[in-house]
């Protein structure tokens, strides 16, 4: 078991439970922070897990011998509420055509995740891979920082035609608050752009463009009305200072590319419906959503 102190962890703690300690010196975000963990790490197959989660006995090994199909590149665990252990923190999270991504399932029946299947992307709070696999993908983009590696992640397997999938004998208890980080809109606004333009093939980011511009021009009006334009133009603030990394990410991302992009396609969602946040109401905006994305897919 290693643990990375990004700044923040109690030695003690740490030792009282045998753990190696690892500590950069600084706060490298979630995903440079298990970079760093994942090269110390001797074994064959990583866990990655969030401070605030719980293990369930046995969970790490049933969620680690899920890697044993050669099928499957990822396996994250079936996510519950700490609070509240019959309901799920993420039964599989979920991407939607801009990019915007959440926790799937949010307050459902865990038992309503009763066996393994296929989820858009793994959340990074308990996920496993292996270690060989980890690097061949090239592991967590450590520019993010943190929100979106796992997706990054997820997508660069599906692009090399590797599944992901959620295993419901591998539970893990989630302490989860979605409004905890005060930066949280700046880097879920960034890093969603990031993803965007840099891991959509070409062939899927021309029919998704009318939609992007759209959602931009929404999400615009949304961060004025609720204080947080400020932290949105900081995202595109940094992007125009960042096109070359962009473009270099871009080609690095595509080169991973084994699948035809309409197999791509049929993991996002037109339906915009988080159930964590309070939106306005979208069953218009959904609808007109959903019959764009059934059409446009037919020539993905």
């Amino acid at each position: 078991m290693i643990v990375v102190d990004n700044a923040g962890s109690d030695r003690a703690v740490v030792e009282r439970f045998g753990a190696r300690l690892i500590e950069p010196g600084k706060n490298l975000g979630y995903a440079g922070g298990c970079n760093r963990g994942a090269s110390e790490s001797t074994g064959d197959v990583l866990v990655f897990l969030n401070p605030d989660t719980v293990v369930d006995p046995g969970a790490l090994g049933r969620l680690a011998e899920t890697l044993d199909d050669p099928s499957i590149g990822i396996a994250m665990a079936r996510l519950r509420l700490l609070e509240q252990p019959e309901l799920l923190n993420s039964g599989g999270n979920v991407v939607h055509l801009t990019g915007l991504a959440w926790a799937g399932a949010y307050e459902q029946p865990a038992e309503s995740v009763s066996e393994l299947r296929d989820v858009p992307y793994a959340s990074g709070a308990a996920l496993a891979i292996r270690k060989e696999r980890f690097w061949e993908l090239g592991g967590f983009t450590p520019e993010l920082f943190m929100y979106h590696e796992d997706l990054e992640l997820s997508w660069r397997a599906r692009l090399r035609g590797l599944r992901v999938v959620v295993n419901p004998e591998a539970d893990v208890y989630h302490d989860y608050e979605f409004g905890r980080n005060p930066a949280k809109h700046y880097l879920l606004e960034r890093n969603r752009l990031i993803f965007v333009l840099t891991a959509y093939p070409a062939r899927l980011l021309v029919p998704v463009a009318p939609v992007l511009l759209a959602g931009e021009l929404a999400l615009t009006f949304l961060a004025l009305g609720q204080g947080w334009i400020g932290p949105k133009a900081a995202g595109w603030g940094w992007h125009g200072r960042h096109g070359r990394w962009l473009h270099r990410h871009r080609r690095e991302t595509m080169s991973h590319k084994r699948v035809a992009t309409h197999e791509m396609a049929r993991f996002l969602t037109p339906v915009l419906d988080p159930k964590m946040i309070q939106l306005p109401r979208l069953g218009l905006a959904n609808a007109l959503m959903s019959a764009y994305w059934d059409a446009m897919r037919r020539v993905v």
